[in-house]
Formats: structure tokens, C-alpha cells, sequence
């Protein structure tokens, strides 16, 4: 869907500064931790989450983080950083679950070294509604919003949608489609039915706006 029929403009606030990994590997191929933090943040920032020392948290060795929402001190979210360098397995994940029930905490990212097994991914099965994402740390190499092809993605709120959809006379499965599994939408954690709003610049135009739905 373009913008050919109309000027919608999301209230976005004010803009994310993206931090730049100036690093990359080091002598041995491995990514280094510091690298994925890096990305980790910018994912949190984007979500609008509350990250007070930057530095800290990039340069950090910490295994877990905790913080919540900008506009919302309720809305909480754990990073784990599990030092784990093999498959990250049950009795590890099952820690981290204890952690979320026992401070009221239902959203999680979980960063990896390797990766994390069968029966583990189970476990996140077993332990909805808690919500747990995970990344590879190789996975954090390079900031995919940052990235040269990668066009401006905006996540629109609900009320942003309806009218969307309002000056469309659109039905939400008319708009295009987007995997909840694709790359972007993993950075965004966004969730079936979410909506984004995809800017791209145009010869023609100045810039080509259209919008993706998450399935």
C-alpha cells in the first residue's frame, strides 16, 4: 500500500539515535559480546525502553538486565546474556523463567553464543503467556536498521492503525504482508497484527511510503 491516496503521518516523537558497532571480530572469528550489547541496545531504545548508562550496558559483563518501558515503569523486560559458550540447555532456561515469575516479569530477550536446544525451546513453549525471545550473538553482528538496503521501519501503535485503515476503507489483511520470523520484525518484537510503516526514497516522488502487516 503506497502514498500515493493520502499523508498519513504517525506520531513517531522524538527521533533514536542508532549506535554504530565500530568493532567486529576479533582474531579468532568469534563476535564479541560487547557487539551484540550494542545491537541489544538499540533494539531497547527502539521499543522504548529505558537504558539510563549506555556505555555500562554495552561494556557490561553482566549476565542479566532488567529494565521497563519510558512511559510505563510497569512494563518490564530482562535481557540475559547467558555466559554459556555451548548450546544453551533447560536448567539454564528454567533459571531465567524462575527470575521472570518470581519479579512479575513476563518479556524476555535472551542473547546466546552458540544456540539453544530442542527441549529448552520447549521450555519457552511450556512457559507462555511469558513472552522470550532469542538471538544468536552472530545473529547481532551487524544492526539491521542501520544497514544501507534497509529502508525506514516505523511500528504504528493501535490507534495509528485504525486510522490507517480508516482513510484506506482497508481491511487489515489487504495491506501487504510481513513474517513475524523476518529479521525486522524480530527487531521490533513485533507481533501478529502489528503494522508498519515502511519509508523508502523515490526518484519520482522525494519518498514511497507503504505499510506491511505482521502474520
Amino acid at each position: 500500500m503506497s502514498n500515493d491516496k493520502e499523508k498519513f503521518e504517525p506520531g513517531t516523537g522524538p527521533g533514536v539515535e542508532i549506535i554504530k558497532p565500530t568493532k567486529l571480530l576479533n582474531g579468532v572469528g568469534e563476535v564479541p559480546s560487547f557487539t551484540s550489547r550494542i545491537v541489544i541496545l538499540n533494539m531497547l531504545k527502539i521499543r522504548k525502553y529505558l537504558v539510563e548508562n549506555e556505555d555500562e550496558f554495552v561494556n557490561s559483563q553482566d549476565e542479566i538486565f532488567l529494565t521497563s518501558k519510558i512511559d510505563d515503569e510497569d512494563s518490564k523486560i530482562y535481557v540475559f546474556f547467558p555466559q554459556i559458550t555451548t548450546k544453551v540447555g533447560v536448567f539454564t532456561i528454567r533459571q531465567y523463567i524462575r527470575e521472570m515469575q518470581q519479579n512479575l516479569v513476563n518479556q524476555a530477550i535472551i542473547v546466546v553464543k552458540d544456540s539453544i536446544t530442542a527441549f529448552a525451546k520447549q521450555v519457552f513453549v511450556e512457559a507462555r503467556p511469558l513472552v522470550i525471545e532469542h538471538f544468536r550473538e552472530n545473529e547481532l553482528l551487524i544492526d539491521k536498521l542501520n544497514h544501507v538496503l534497509v529502508p525506514k521501519h516505523e511500528l504504528l501503535d493501535e490507534i495509528e492503525k485504525r486510522e490507517l485503515l480508516r482513510i484506506y476503507k482497508a481491511k487489515e489483511l489487504q495491506l501487504s504482508k510481513i513474517l513475524s520470523s523476518d529479521p525486522i520484525a524480530r527487531y521490533f518484537g513485533a507481533k501478529r497484527g502489528q503494522v508498519f510503516k515502511i519509508t523508502r526514497p523515490s526518484e519520482s516522488s522525494g519518498t514511497y511510503i507503504h505499510y506491511r502487516v505482521v502474520v
